[in-house]
């Protein structure tokens, strides 16, 4: 009986991991401007494309810079599908943060932050606020996805609470076997 339920227990643990993710969280797959790109002039807008629906209800974007955390969004972001797009101001030369926080179809918050640069032909000619000020924005070499503030480890939480769940049972048939001698 113990070695049936040894097993048992062996065969389930190989097949829950080997299942593919079915319940993965919404992730960012591009950004206009691109994560640091240095643009000649200011965009009109920036675009975050995510790879499932996102909620109108709960979207929010923000442009700023390294000195004023001013938001220079106009308006409210817009939602069609993936997609979330807001106008901005113009913007004059120097270095901007896009930082947004989400949530997707599946009602996980997703947030992170992206940079570029404006740099027109007049800032390029000598002007220093076209340079980017790396102390305004060290997280920004990349774009940051985070849900909703749980540790990401790779690995689906119900592969965890499945693999518990076989060690609890192996464990309760050890018990068992062990009562019956």
């Amino acid at each position: 009986m113990l070695a049936a339920a040894v097993i048992a227990g062996g065969a389930a643990v190989p097949a829950t991991v080997l299942v593919p993710v079915a319940a993965a969280h919404s992730v960012l797959v591009s950004v206009e401007p691109e994560d640091g790109a240095t643009l000649d002039a200011s965009p009109d807008q920036v675009a975050l494309t995510f790879n499932e629906e996102i909620n109108q209800m709960f979207a929010s974007v923000a442009v700023t810079t390294g000195d004023d955390r001013t938001n220079l969004v106009v308006g409210e972001p817009s939602v069609e599908g993936e997609t979330v797009t807001a106008e901005v101001d113009d913007l004059p030369d120097g270095a901007y943060t896009v930082g947004y926080r989400v949530t997707s179809a599946d009602g996980h918050v997703v947030t992170g932050s992206s940079v570029f640069t404006v740099q027109s032909a007049a800032g390029a000619a000598g002007d220093p606020a076209g340079e980017v000020d790396d102390q305004a924005d060290p997280a920004g070499n990349q774009i940051a996805d985070e849900t909703s503030g749980e540790a990401t480890t790779g690995v689906n939480p119900a592969l965890w609470v499945v693999a518990g769940l076989a060690v609890l049972l192996i464990g309760g048939a050890v018990v068992l076997l062990r009562r019956g001698r």
